[in-house]
């Protein structure tokens, strides 16, 4: 899953959580109906439970709102503070909330997909994750990823940083052959790539259009040094064979 398709999650369930929490303030006098199917047995759309000071601290309903089945839970101040709930779409999901309101965490599964967000949605939060079996953990400000590891289905591991617009500034990758792979963003556009391809260490650095200076050591111990045009071809190259 993509970063994007992380905050259409969260987006989806702190909209879906900001109806519920208006609706349950305001009901003063639940009205709850009771009805005996067999012994120990009681049937109710919704149960309401209050301390023994009156205050509401929790709400059982059948079907909520958000037509969804739900349990919320309320402090002493009567603000909502944490949330479990199953939606028309038999989504499952939980959030937890601080004493001003504010989401501290987000969990809910979505076919198969499992997704937890911690901390500040607004401000800075952490998301874990698994999507079509690839698990994943990112680091978000301001609703931006800036950084994020992942777990490929083959397995294979990748960690990325991002600048303060949601673009690449380095990546880091380990490909199905083992090749390990370290790149160099400026703006969105690799400048520099550095990794061990065909038992040959590779240095390339670019200009903001292209790759223009590659200098390699092969798995033989001689090194080389090629210059580029601006359409990638070599210009001069300097293969070198060291003696023995």
């Amino acid at each position: 899953m993509s970063f994007h398709r992380t905050l259409l999650f969260g987006a989806l369930i702190f909209a879906s959580f900001l109806g519920g929490i208006v609706g349950q303030l305001v009901v003063a006098s639940p009205v709850v109906t009771l009805r005996a199917q067999q012994p120990q047995v009681v049937t109710a759309s919704q149960v309401n439970l209050v301390d023994t000071q009156g205050r509401l601290r929790a709400v059982l309903a059948g079907q909520d709102e958000r037509r969804m089945a739900s349990l919320s839970f309320y402090d002493s101040a009567g603000q909502l503070r944490s949330f479990i709930g199953i939606d028309e779409n038999d989504t499952p999901l939980v959030r937890l909330l601080d004493g001003s309101g504010q989401s501290r965490l987000t969990a809910l599964v979505q076919g198969s997909d499992g997704l937890v967000v911690v901390g500040d949605e607004s401000n800075q939060s952490g998301v874990l994750g698994a999507v079509g079996g690839s698990p994943f953990v990112s680091l978000f400000e301001a609703g931006r990823s800036r950084a994020r590891l992942q777990l490929s289905e083959t397995g294979s591991p990748s960690f990325g940083l991002f600048d303060s617009d949601g673009r690449q500034s380095l990546t880091m990758t380990v490909d199905s052959s083992e090749a390990p792979l370290l790149t160099l963003h400026e703006q969105g556009r690799v400048r520099a790539a550095f990794g061990v391809r065909e038992q040959t260490v590779v240095l390339n650095m670019a200009d903001a259009q292209q790759m223009r200076l590659v200098i390699g050591v092969a798995e033989d111990g001689n090194p080389s040094i090629s210059f580029l045009s601006e359409t990638g071809e070599i210009l001069q190259a300097f293969p070198l064979e060291l003696s023995r």
